[in-house]
């Protein structure tokens, strides 16, 4: 049963998730304007990127204090703690690749970096819009474009991934430099895979709510 006349009185989760998408897409821009950049200019990136996932924290403990004190929530508890764990995870791995390209001191322009950053920027955009219309607890076309562009995303980075590696592995005699570059497209290949689970956390709560 939807109890929709008790979602009006828990309009702050809304403007959380909001909130936490914002800092999704505010550290998918940095990581896409990081591979623009020259080594030099790494450890602004890192000091930035340090502070987004700081901010993000925070609202990730706010929703957190919110589901502990609020009786009725506007959707399944669960799935609201469930929804922003996925969220902050993204952007826990995504600041993790960040400070491992300062101390592993790879060239943030090569390639396999800017191809991951566009499909970053891109989920980060989808995922932005796809939180907020949360609010509006409906099912609709367009939440189901946003996540199918999302799965599209993820299949694109599993390829991505796949052709990296492979060239990484025939091209490459360092053992070192494979083992550098290998946590990276990983962590990014995970970053991508986290967009998916979030996306699907969110198809689900809606489904839940018709």
């Amino acid at each position: 049963m939807k109890l929709n006349f008790l979602t009006p009185k828990q309009p702050i989760f809304f403007e959380l998730f909001k909130g936490l998408g914002q800092k999704v897409l505010e550290i998918a821009s940095l990581f896409e304007s990081l591979t623009k950049a020259t080594s030099a200019d790494i450890a602004d990136f890192v000091k930035k990127a340090v502070e987004i996932e700081h901010e993000a924290d925070e609202i990730t403990r706010e929703i957190v204090n919110q589901l502990n004190k609020t009786f009725v929530t506007p959707f399944d508890r669960e799935d609201i703690y469930t929804l922003a764990e996925e969220m902050d995870d993204i952007i826990d791995q995504l600041e993790d690749v960040i400070q491992n390209l300062a101390i592993y001191q790879i060239v943030p322009q090569e390639k396999f970096l800017a191809d991951f950053a566009g499909l970053i920027k891109a989920d980060g955009l989808a995922m932005q819009e796809l939180v907020e219309k949360i609010k509006n607890q409906k099912y609709s076309e367009d939440l189901r474009r946003l996540i199918s562009t999302i799965h599209h995303l993820e299949d694109e980075g599993d390829t991505i991934f796949l052709s990296f590696m492979s060239n990484l592995f025939q091209n490459s005699q360092d053992p070192v430099t494979i083992i550098k570059h290998k946590v990276l497209a990983e962590g990014l290949e995970n970053v991508v895979d986290k967009f998916q689970k979030a996306s699907n956390v969110v198809g689900n709560i809606l489904v839940k709510s018709q």
